[in-house]
This record gives structure tokens, sequence and C-alpha cells, in this order.
């Protein structure tokens, strides 16, 4: 069960002296906003949103905060290189279930000859990671964290979008671990490296490699990237959320584009629906915002959306004959 310290997040709005605030809450904090609400309006003005929103990256629009004294998000870390509009308090959301991990089940790594292991976790997963921290060190495995750029908060971080916390250790490590439920990060992290990926499940407390997973997705993924070789009209999309916003490498693909004597629109989004671009008629997009918009939600599209390198790849722009992760490491300034 994921929790949230309501009362830290007091302490915090009343040493800033906040009196108005903005309250955004993920899907999995939803079922308790009542007693979120309850318990920050007895001390503060508390408007709570009800647009989805998708981690730091995205504070909501200046509609919302405009009258604020303070944005406060449940259940994610801070961007730490990112110039927010306005106060922001991240109260992290960790998850405290007891759980008891089998040393067993970490066996595969021994027998299939690995000794050094990069470990790595999602936000809500850091305690979890440390514990089995100790679990791999207890079994004679050389355990690293990696070592986090400007975007993320804590060393052996991830996000869906930046996975520096593994590419610090990958001359250093023979396999990763993230700890984690679900394959979203897992996969994400498989995709940006050469190094084998374990995914440790803490919703069956299993471990599993994610090399299949690769494999499986890049043929999709090619077979979908593949159609875009015909296509004349590109639409290019900077995404408008803080954390998200990339112009400036919207108008390096408006350039290439030109320079391949192809015809190319820029455009902006806050939120990105298949049918904004069917009713403008292109044959391909080019996504500059969420890296994991374009292959999370490739099959909502009927044309083929691209991240930045794959198009750049594709086109002869960026030598590589691997695939290439789009991560997001900086961003510009918003206007």
């Amino acid at each position: 069960m994921l929790s949230v310290d309501v009362n830290d997040t007091i302490q915090k709005l009343q040493q800033m002296g906040a009196r108005k605030i903005l309250l955004q809450l993920p899907d999995g904090l939803k079922p308790h906003a009542f007693d979120y609400f309850n318990a920050l309006s007895a001390k503060f003005s508390v408007i709570i949103s009800s647009d989805p929103f998708y981690g730091a990256c995205d504070v909501g629009n200046a509609e919302q905060y405009r009258d604020v004294d303070c944005i406060v998000q449940y259940g994610h870390s801070e961007i730490p290189n990112v110039k927010y509009p306005k106060p922001m308090i991240f109260q992290e959301a960790r998850n405290e279930t007891a759980v008891t991990i089998n040393p067993e089940i970490f066996g595969i790594l021994v027998q299939s000859g690995f000794k050094r292991i990069g470990l790595l976790s999602s936000i809500q997963y850091m305690d979890r990671m440390m514990e089995t921290r100790k679990i791999l060190e207890n079994l004679g495995l050389k355990v690293v964290v990696g070592r986090q750029d400007s975007r993320i908060a804590y060393p052996g971080q991830v996000l869906g979008c930046n996975f520096s916390s593994a590419h610090s250790i990958s001359m250093d490590v023979d396999a990763y671990l993230i700890v984690s439920t679900g394959k979203f990060h897992a996969i994400g992290v498989q995709l940006s490296t050469d190094k084998e990926v374990f995914l440790l499940d803490l919703n069956y407390l299993s471990l599993q490699s994610i090399r299949d997973e690769k494999d499986s997705f890049l043929r999709k993924r090619y077979a979908r990237i593949s159609k875009a070789l015909d296509a004349k009209k590109f639409c290019v999309v900077f995404d408008t959320k803080i954390g998200q916003y990339r112009k400036r490498l919207a108008d390096v693909l408006m350039t290439q584009i030109r320079e391949m004597g192809k015809d190319g629109i820029l455009l902006s989004a806050n939120e990105v629906k298949p049918s904004d671009y069917e009713n403008l008629m292109c044959d391909a997009v080019i996504f500059t915002g969420c890296p994991r918009v374009p292959i999370d939600d490739e099959d909502r599209y009927s044309m083929p959306i691209l991240t930045p390198p794959e198009f750049q790849t594709l086109f002869g722009f960026k030598k590589t004959k691997n695939y290439v992760m789009d991560e997001i490491v900086e961003v510009d300034d918003l206007p």
C-alpha cells in the first residue's frame, strides 16, 4: 500500500507561509482524496486538480495554479533541474506493504555467472531496493547503485524517461536488477542497455529476465517505424508540460525534415490524442514530449508516431545500428 506523510506536508506548508494550495494526486492515491482534502483544508485553502498528470514533469497549466501559493504533488520525487513556476512540495509515496523476499529467487543470478549487479528502483520502492541490496550481498554478489544525473533525485532511481542511474555504471556491472511492480520501468531499462535486466516484481515476489521482452518489442517497433519511410508530411509535436518542453529539439527536427525535401508542421500540445493528427492528414508524427507516448500508445495511432532518435536513425541523421531509447536529460525553459 502506498502512503504519504500528510503531517509532513502541513509542516512544510506552514514553514513557507502558504495559504492557498493546489494538490495533485496520481490515480493510485485518488481513493484517499477526501482524507487528504479534509486534513489539509483544516489549515489551508485547498483545490484538488482533477486533471490527469504524469509525474513531476507535469504541474498542470497556469490557469490552475495562478492564484495559489504552492503546488503540492503527492506520489513523485522532484526533478531537480526543472524550474518550477511556483513553490513546490513533492511528498513522495512509499510502499509500506510488508513483504518477505525469498533469497532463493535470486539463484538465477548466481547460476548465470553474474557477479556484479546494478541495482535500480522506481521511486515508490527505494526502501525495498536497499533491503534487496542486503540480500544480494549476503549471496556473495557485488551490488552497485548507479549515480543519477541532474534530472533524477536519488541514486539508483529511474524514471520512464531517464535511465542515467543505469548508464553511469554500465562498465561496472554484469547485469541489472530493478525493484518495481509491472514491466514499465524494467522494459525501459532493458531498451537503454545491452546488459541483461531482471525485474524483482514486488506484486508477485518473483524475479524474471526482461531480455526476451526487448526482442519482442524491437520486432514490433521496427515494423511500425519503417512505415514512416514513405511519409511525405510530418507533424513535429513539442509538449508544453514544464518537464517535457523540448522545443529546441523540435526545431532541429523541422530543419532535418526540410533538408529531406519533405513537408512538416510544428505543433504544440499538452494532451496528445490520435484524432488531432488524423484530422491534420499527416503521414507520421514525431513527438518530443514524454518518450513513452510513442512507445506505449503506438497501437492507438493509425500513423507511425516516432521518438526523435527513431526519426533521426531511420533517415540517417543519427549513425547507429542499435536502437536508441529517447531519454530526457534536460528541458528548455518555458517562455
